[in-house]
């Protein structure tokens, strides 16, 4: 069995950040969902799922936002870094939407503020230390809250990737760090379908990847704007994956989503939002995770019917 969405927060390995409202709520032209499942190594190994996704909504200033980390599988305690990455990515995209949508070089200059932010927090946290649940202190081995509260750590020890987009009226902007997929869904003359906005960045080999915490993140995040509505086309939906779905929904020689992506985005802009979790966590679990050893996360953002 593995840990997924319904089951992993009675076993106390789940953690959906500091999300409050995921499905979102049914006033926004916008629908999100998401979720996250354990792979079939960290079930085996007793080891906890460090993917997360994260969603923000301001339906005042018709901002929206969805998120997703995927833990360093090397790195000990990355699933804190994770949540502490989206959660406060999640601000400053709102902060700082504006100068990341104007051209060259603001864009840059937004872009470096917010990497800089976010490894902020996360010199914090390994400062401060984690404060991790009783059963995940068995599980790696840790003191007892009663002996050691905040667990100490290394920076290395919180790295992920990073994953974002955002909209903002009728536009978009997408931040990425690291592997992992952001497709896009248009629909309009010769453009219909899922495409892939954000292809994974590995480092010089292909094991290797960029994370929160490297030195040449801001460097390493590529970057996308546009419209919402262009004259022949309109996007009508994002899906954010790490790179455990990648077997089963993308095609890496020549970088083409499955039409699985499709059918995923469409469900999410007419079911109601229980339904569509449910659906969700039963493909994540149930298909998509028993095809990859790791852990496995996808969010969608859609237009609502």
């Amino acid at each position: 069995m593995l840990i997924t969405r319904g089951n992993a927060r009675n076993a106390g390995l789940y953690k959906h950040g500091a999300n409050k409202d995921m499905p979102m709520n049914g006033n926004s032209d916008w629908a999100t969902c998401g979720s996250i499942c354990q792979g079939v190594s960290h079930y085996r190994d007793m080891q906890p799922c460090q993917d997360r996704v994260f969603t923000h909504s301001n339906d005042m200033s018709g901002f929206h936002c969805v998120l997703l980390a995927d833990g360093a599988g090397s790195a000990r305690f990355s699933q804190f870094g994770a949540e502490i990455a989206l959660a406060s990515a999640a601000v400053l995209l709102e902060e700082h939407f504006d100068d990341l949508f104007r051209a060259f070089p603001y864009g840059r200059t937004a872009e470096k503020a917010i990497v800089e932010r976010v490894q902020s927090e996360l010199v914090n946290l390994s400062e401060t230390g984690i404060d991790p649940t009783d059963e995940t202190r068995d599980i790696l081995n840790l003191p007892s809250r009663e002996e050691l509260p905040y667990v100490p750590c290394e920076l290395r020890e919180l790295a992920s990737t990073l994953l974002a987009v955002a909209v903002k009226g009728e536009r978009y902007v997408s931040l990425h760090i690291g592997d992992g997929v952001i497709g896009v869904q248009k629909r309009g003359i010769g453009t219909s379908g899922v495409q892939v906005l954000s292809k994974p960045e590995n480092g010089e080999f292909a094991n290797e990847t960029y994370f929160t915490v490297s030195g040449n993140a801001s460097e390493a995040m590529s970057i996308h704007r546009g419209r919402i509505i262009k004259r022949h086309s309109e996007i009508t939906g994002f899906i954010l994956m790490s790179d455990g779905p990648e077997a089963s929904l993308l095609r890496k020689c020549d970088m083409r989503l499955a039409g699985a992506c499709g059918k995923l985005l469409d469900a999410c802009s007419s079911l109601p939002a229980e339904e569509m979790q449910e659906q969700l966590d039963y493909a994540l679990s149930e298909v998509i995770a028993k095809r990859t050893q790791d852990d496995c996360s996808i969010v969608l953002m859609t237009r609502r019917k």
